[in-house]
């Protein structure tokens, strides 16, 4: 496989948007206070640190959450699929495809499963 994981372009894009989100609150933060009377370079300190705060407290830890439950609830099945598909690519039918849930991958994983009992049916026959 080439290119970028499926993760890594979440990833990119979540982090892409928390970065805009702190910058945003950190301007905000910036006119609000040169609004109220502080001074431009005290503003300037105190809206950057709370959007770097921001960035590494309520964005980072939930970014790397969001990417462990990714990683474990849909890459790791899609993973176990795809490895089973290469098996049964090289003839070894009888590899048995089992995902368990009601989701989306659960379906590919009996389409897949059903592809893999017509195949060995097939090859039953031509023996």
């Amino acid at each position: 496989m080439s290119g970028k994981s499926v993760i890594k372009k979440i990833m990119s894009i979540v982090i892409l948007g928390s970065v805009m989100g702190a910058a945003f609150v950190g301007m905000l933060t910036y006119f609000a206070l040169v609004q109220g009377g502080v001074k431009d370079d005290l503003a300037l300190r105190y809206s950057v640190g709370l959007a770097v705060f921001m960035e590494l407290l309520w964005l980072v830890g939930p970014i790397l959450g969001i990417k462990l439950m990714i990683e474990k609830l849909i890459l790791s099945k899609i993973n176990h699929i795809t490895e089973l598909m290469d098996k049964v690519s090289t003839g070894e039918v009888d590899v048995s495809v089992e995902v368990k849930g009601n989701d989306e991958i659960a379906q590919l994983a009996e389409a897949f499963e059903k592809i893999r009992l017509s195949i060995k049916a097939l090859y039953e026959m031509v023996e």
